[in-house]
């Protein structure tokens, strides 16, 4: 017993039997006005888009603070045993005259000050 096998069967797209059959090239037909129009809006976006990334990553847009505005955070100091107004002074002004600001910190604190009181320092 003797198989036949058809070599139709076998065959690629595109080929029959073992000759390669040539396919006729289609064009695309050339896209419309619209479809130019889109493409240009979406390149368009797209640059201005990257352009304000840019700007806003490096602080283009950013202006000076205003001085007047600026709040300071109030500083504090917690009170030690053995320490004066005058001793506090000198950790904050280490060379100077401290008067004024021994004056300041009793305005701001009341002059009797005890252990483990928060003061502000101005």
């Amino acid at each position: 017993m003797t198989a036949t096998i058809d070599p139709l069967l076998f065959t690629r797209p595109g080929h029959v039997g073992t000759v390669p059959v040539r396919r006729q090239a289609t064009r695309r037909p050339a896209p419309s006005q619209a479809v130019f129009r889109r493409r240009r809006m979406v390149v368009a976006a797209v640059a201005v888009f990257g352009v304000a990334s840019a700007l806003l990553v490096t602080g283009a847009f950013a202006t000076e603070p205003n001085p007047q505005i600026i709040q300071t955070v109030p500083r504090t100091h917690v009170v030690e045993s053995g320490q004066t107004l005058w001793s506090i002074a000198r950790l904050y002004m280490p060379t100077g005259n401290i008067s004024e600001f021994v004056a300041e910190l009793a305005r701001v604190n009341g002059v009797d000050i005890e252990v483990g009181q928060i003061i502000r320092i101005p």
